[in-house]
């Protein structure tokens, strides 16, 4: 079934489909009730379908931890992200309270876990105390910079990105024991 174009509105063309003429309602117009209500409703249903109410859904594979956060979902104490490099790769460790370090990896087809022996995870929290990083600045970028890693640490809602040239060297021992978890 055609349309054929009845005038302008103020909002646009006026059409209805061919063969009813203009002063007869068109049943299927985006501004009639049933049709309106209609959209409506399946636009919410898309809405909390893909977890847009604000509430549960999955978590993120990498999301990791035992302290709860809000809500109850447990927030890592730390995380580090890499990418970049000369295969231009992707790798996320984040560590908990407990020390449970959980590794994704685009070479890898499933997150790993690990705990942290009580003598590295200490050392891990006096690396972090020691790097100050809510001092630090928040980027340390090197333009010529090429095929080198990036870093991006999270700690205590802070999120510092470097280069791997430019790293600053109160974060390279966190750098440096994260990474070492990658393999």
């Amino acid at each position: 079934m055609g349309y054929k174009v009845l005038g302008a509105t103020r909002h646009g063309l006026r059409s209805t489909p061919a063969g009813l003429s203009g002063d007869e309602p068109c049943r299927y117009h985006p501004s009639t009730p049933p049709v309106r209500t209609l959209l409506v409703v399946l636009f919410l249903t898309v809405l909390l379908a893909c977890g847009g109410s604000g509430g549960g859904g999955n978590a993120d594979p990498g999301e990791d931890t035992a302290l709860p956060g809000p809500r109850g979902v447990a927030v890592p104490m730390v995380v580090l992200l890499r990418y970049g490099g000369v295969a231009g790769s992707s790798d996320r460790v984040s560590v908990d309270a407990l020390g449970v370090a959980t590794v994704v990896s685009d070479r890898s087809g499933s997150p790993s876990t690990r705990t942290l022996s009580s003598g590295d995870l200490a050392a891990l929290r006096r690396a972090l105390e020691r790097s100050e990083i809510a001092t630090l600045q928040r980027n340390y970028l090197d333009a010529r910079a090429v095929d080198a890693y990036q870093y991006d640490v999270t700690y205590q809602g802070v999120t510092v990105t470097a280069d791997e040239g430019v790293l600053p060297p109160s974060l390279r021992p966190v750098v440096d024991m994260l990474t070492k978890l990658i393999a």
